[in-house]
C-alpha cells in the first residue's frame, strides 16, 4: 500500500469509497442521514470541489484505491474533513497512514476534525493517535447525532 495525492483520474474511485463506506459507518444515524451526506460529500461535484480546495491524499493497494482522507490548510486552523478507509481493508494501516500524510502537511500546526457521535471507532481512532475532544455542536436536523469536534496539537 501507498499513500500519494489524489488526481483527478481518481475521482470515480474516490466516490465509490464514500458510496461504500457511509452506509457502514452512519448506517446507526439513519437512511435519511447517510442519503443526505451521499448526496452532498460524494457527488462528482463534491468531489471535484474537494480536489480542486484541498489537500486530498489516497490510500492505495494493488486492487486500487482502498481509503480516503482531505485536509483544508486554507484556514487559521488546517481541517481534515475527511478520512475513510473501505470495510475490507480497516485495520491494515492504511488510516494511520492517511493520517499521519494529512498531519505532516501541517507541520508544527494544530490540527482539527470532526466526527459523527456513535462512532465509537471513529473516536477511539483519533483518540489513540492524539486528537483530543473540543466541542460538541448539535446535529444539523432534529434527530441527527451531535458533530464532535478534536483536535491533535503538535508535540
Amino acid at each position: 500500500m501507498r499513500i500519494r495525492d489524489a488526481a483527478p483520474a481518481d475521482i470515480d474511485a474516490i466516490i465509490e469509497i464514500g458510496h461504500r463506506t457511509w452506509p457502514a459507518t452512519y448506517g446507526f444515524a439513519g437512511d435519511e442521514y447517510v442519503r443526505n451526506g451521499l448526496d452532498t460529500w460524494w457527488s462528482t461535484e463534491a468531489t471535484e470541489r474537494t480536489l480542486r480546495d484541498t489537500t486530498v491524499l489516497v490510500a492505495e493497494a494493488e486492487s486500487g484505491l482502498i481509503g480516503i482522507g482531505n485536509i483544508d490548510l486554507r484556514g487559521d486552523v488546517p481541517i481534515i474533513w475527511k478520512l475513510y478507509v473501505l470495510p475490507g481493508a480497516q485495520g491494515t494501516g492504511a488510516g494511520t497512514a492517511l493520517i499521519e500524510a494529512l498531519l505532516a502537511k501541517a507541520p508544527g500546526l494544530p490540527v482539527r476534525l470532526e466526527y459523527v457521535d456513535g462512532n465509537a471507532n471513529a473516536a477511539r481512532f483519533y483518540q489513540r493517535r492524539g486528537f483530543t475532544e473540543l466541542s460538541r455542536e448539535p446535529g444539523e436536523r432534529p434527530g441527527w447525532p451531535e458533530t464532535v469536534w478534536m483536535e491533535h496539537r503538535p508535540a
